[in-house]
């Protein structure tokens, strides 16, 4: 055990027990499911019990405190699912392996040895599931009911399936735990909608020959970080690295491309991109001049420091090597490709009008992919946009610019925004509990990352007017630097518990 002696014990223990030894990547959650479960199944002369939806999704009880079932009942909701990342040259099997979680050196954050730490949302459900076993005698509660939902990550796919009618969640009120931002509380988030932007391609008969010299160009050690939360910050997209170095290339000399590839998942910034190319073996020189002045350009740029005071993308790097002869396109349409990569936005599209600090509308160039055996070359987007309007007219000016070059679009269905509601009595009395424990004022806000609030709010129409969302400072989720303030989780499990022991008043609507 690592996190043994960090406080409270009952979570971390939970957090460390269940959510860093069982693989739990988007979809493939068989283990850590199970694992829950058994969970239960130990704890079950404390009044727990489980309920397993159609779809995969739990649902925890724990009784009243003998005299307190009249009280309403608290809904926590989280999931189960992580985003895998790593930067380990070999890689890490997800499937498979323990997260490798430690204590940072200072004392102050947990973190994973260069893989995701799934704190996103593990922690989040690791409070919840400790509120279910506490066993401090002066701890009294109404009813409690944990929701934990499968494939958040990978487009809400729990949320979007949930069936209630199997589940029978009674309560009116919902904490959902999968925020990053202690002492806040959240009241709205984004909604959004992946879309593919593809074209098919062939290989020339005549692409190998004497003639051209053939080279890769790999973009490398970029920070990453989650497309909603962390798209506005100063962060380079490797996608749009290669871009730009390719498209200072082609504005100089024909450019034969074998393979385009970067990017892991539409949630996450790609911080690696690699790609395979020819040019005529007479331009050899000019590509290397404009490899060298494009890489100087952006080293020059990111290597500097952002208001914060940090390097921007400390470990950026870009190499340009020569490697074995490829089967490769025609220049056309390895023009046509780098152009309309180029000309794809990524980052903050629009901020609120309303909170100016606030993302409103974005979108994440987040896969590139070159599929040799099919002929196809796809591109994967990701926008976002806390107005449901701003988000289907974003998409439809980004299927533009695909459907100008000839290409195919494909729009998966996007799941909506969850708008803010600041007059929610469970807000006042979520701000009231939070601050008593805090003893300062709390933030309220509304975030650009997707939450399951809209989705939940909409299959259980009791819900819809009381919701909220908390949790503990975690930072640069979706990538391998995520880590958590080890400090905030003893407090808002504090906070927690004083909004069960006071849930008496609360006034159902």
């Amino acid at each position: 055990m690592v996190l043994e002696k960090l406080e409270p014990r009952i979570v971390w223990s939970i957090f460390e027990d269940i959510f860093t030894k069982s693989p739990r990547p988007s979809n493939r959650e068989e283990k850590v499911r199970q694992k829950i479960k058994d969970w239960v199944l130990e704890h079950k002369k404390q009044g727990l019990e489980v309920v397993q939806d159609s779809a995969g999704n739990l649902l925890v009880r724990k009784q009243a405190t003998k005299g307190k079932g009249t009280w309403p009942a608290l809904l926590f909701q989280g999931h189960m699912d992580m985003v895998c990342e790593t930067s380990r040259p070999g890689g890490f099997d997800f499937q498979n392996s323990a997260i490798p979680v430690r204590i940072d050196p200072d004392g102050e954050w947990v973190s994973a040895d260069s893989t995701t730490l799934g704190a996103d949302d593990g922690i989040g459900v690791s409070l919840a599931l400790a509120l279910l076993i506490d066993d401090d005698p002066a701890f009294v509660h109404g009813p409690i009911e944990v929701l934990i939902t499968f494939a958040e990550e990978t487009g809400l796919d729990g949320a979007e399936n949930l069936d209630q009618g199997i589940l029978g969640i009674k309560s009116k009120h919902m904490i959902n735990v999968d925020s990053e931002e202690f002492a806040t509380v959240t009241i709205g988030s984004a909604g959004g909608g992946a879309m593919h932007v593809n074209t098919a391609f062939t290989y020339e008969q005549e692409s190998r020959k004497s003639g051209l010299s053939y080279h890769e160009l790999f973009v490398s050690g970029l920070r990453g970080g989650h497309s909603g939360v962390d798209i506005h910050l100063p962060r380079a997209n490797a996608i749009k690295l290669t871009a730009r170095v390719l498209s200072s290339v082609v504005e100089k000399i024909p450019i034969f491309l074998h393979a385009w590839d970067g990017g892991t998942r539409t949630n996450a910034i790609p911080r690696d991109a690699k790609v395979q190319f020819a040019v005529n073996a007479k331009d050899a020189r000019i590509l290397a001049d404009a490899v060298r002045m494009e890489t100087a350009n952006l080293e020059q740029y990111y290597k500097g420091r952002a208001a914060s005071g940090e390097i921007m993308e400390p470990e950026l790097k870009i190499t340009l090597n020569t490697v074995e002869s490829v089967a490769c396109m025609s220049s056309q349409k390895s023009e046509e490709i780098v152009r309309l990569a180029t000309a794809l936005p990524h980052g903050p599209d629009k901020f609120s009008p309303v909170l100016p600090s606030l993302v409103e509308t974005s979108n994440n160039v987040a896969v590139i992919k070159t599929d040799p055996a099919t002929r196809k070359f796809d591109i994967l987007l990701y926008p976002r946009s806390n107005v449901d309007a701003e988000l289907e007219a974003f998409r439809r000016r980004l299927a533009s610019i695909g459907r100008l070059a000839g290409w195919t679009i494909e729009l998966d269905d996007a799941y909506p925004a969850w708008p803010p509601d600041p007059s929610s009595s469970l807000l006042k009395f979520v701000k009231q509990k939070y601050e008593a424990t805090i003893n300062k004022p709390v933030n309220i806000m509304a975030v650009h990352a997707g939450l399951e609030c809209s989705v939940i709010g909409k299959k259980i129409p009791a819900l819809s007017k009381n919701i909220v969302s908390l949790g503990p400072l975690v930072e640069n989720a979706h990538s391998p630097a995520e880590r958590i303030r080890i400090k905030d989780v003893h407090i808002l499990y504090q906070a927690l518990k004083s909004m069960l022991s006071s849930a008496s008043e609360l006034i159902l609507k």
